[in-house]
């Protein structure tokens, strides 16, 4: 990196600033006064074509900017959405600001609360059947196998399964989950594609976020011919700091599961019966019991079993899904549109006109595969 980066850097538009430190490996934290996001540190930072990049969002929202020196300023661009922004940042301090992390949100589309989780799934745990939802789900399988799968000894893994039996799945369960590990704030890239999610890995100490890992495991299932997407898992509020992504498989044997390969996960439920998301969600409205896979386990250190409980009871009142299931598709692109399945009488009023167009409220046709 060009040492003379190092400092505090100011752009007005979005109330943009970062702070860039001259540490190895290379650290930066940014403030976006405009959405209240104040001193978090980038999906990742890297260097690339002669730029320092880093990259904030995931999905539909975003943006891998590309800067670099110029003349005392910081100059480059940004990419979000399929178009290139220019960017210029003008020197507040030498010295980079190492402040806290806060999240401050300036607009605020869902009313504050004070219910607990649990009520509030209960409160909004009914959808709207009687709508006529147009809810595609269009999935790419089959295809040619990654090289960089041999690399980690893929064909083991598969070599002895019959592509008609459950047992695949889970093999490629632990495929993933023996490589590839999860850090929440690390990202995954601006590339869903397997190559480029491993890439990610490989440059990141192993690791992607829940969504890259998520993404991963379908993709691989697919390859297989094997219908599984990724599903992200979506709480109350609105700005959210914290989501959750996980897969939702129709095994051979035409039974519906839902695995979690960022706790190696999949559960069952007192009958024994795999569980899927939409039965995840009715087991934890009715306080049911779950069981989790004797190996679940989160990046070797086991499986907090309460712990995840009240972590989907929070991030299971909404659900958003891709139309088109393919190797690199997340978000609208490729032809794939973005929809939301919104409970009955969740609040919407306040939401952007643009995503309200992906909202649909007939559980039924969401999860239609």
């Amino acid at each position: 990196m060009d040492k003379r980066m190092t400092g505090k850097w100011y752009k007005e538009e979005l109330g943009e600033t970062i702070n860039i430190f001259d540490e190895t490996p290379l650290r930066m934290k940014i403030s976006f006064t405009s959405s209240g996001y104040y001193n978090f540190e980038p999906n990742c930072v890297y260097e690339k074509d002669g730029y320092l990049c880093f990259e904030i969002n995931d999905e539909t929202h975003r943006m891998v900017y590309h800067i670099r020196y110029a003349d005392g300023s910081l100059e480059g661009f940004y990419t979000q959405h399929g178009r290139t922004t220019p960017v210029k940042y003008g020197k507040v301090s030498d010295a980079p600001e190492d402040a806290p992390y806060q999240f401050l949100p300036a607009e605020v589309y869902v009313p504050q609360t004070d219910k607990t989780r649990i009520e509030l799934l209960r409160k909004f745990s009914e959808y709207d059947r009687t709508r006529e939802d147009d809810c595609p789900s269009v999935f790419v399988l089959g295809g040619k196998i990654p090289k960089i799968l041999e690399k980690y000894h893929y064909s083991d893994y598969i070599k002895d399964c019959d592509a008609s039996s459950d047992g695949i799945v889970f093999r490629l369960l632990d495929f993933v989950c023996d490589h590839f590990g999860h850090e929440g704030s690390g990202g995954m890239g601006n590339d869903a594609r397997i190559t480029k999610l491993i890439n990610f890995c490989e440059r990141n100490g192993g690791k992607t976020n829940c969504r890259g890992l998520a993404i991963m495991l379908a993709s691989l299932l697919r390859l297989n011919k094997i219908k599984a997407r990724h599903i992200t898992c979506l709480p109350y509020e609105d700005p959210f700091e914290d989501c959750h992504v996980v897969v939702d498989c129709l095994l051979p044997s035409g039974r519906r599961i839902m695995l979690d390969p960022t706790w190696r996960l999949y559960l069952r439920d007192k009958a024994g019966e795999y569980v899927s998301l939409p039965r995840l969600r009715e087991l934890l409205l009715a306080d049911e019991p779950i069981f989790e896979n004797p190996n679940a386990d989160y990046n070797g250190t086991g499986f907090a079993k309460e712990y995840h409980r009240d972590y989907m009871i929070k991030n299971m009142l909404r659900f958003a899904r891709c139309t088109l299931c393919k190797d690199g598709v997340d978000g609208r692109s490729e032809g794939s549109e973005y929809i939301t399945l919104i409970p009955k009488e969740y609040p919407t009023d306040q939401f952007p006109e643009e995503q309200k167009a992906g909202f649909v409220y007939n559980d039924l046709a969401f999860w239609s595969m």
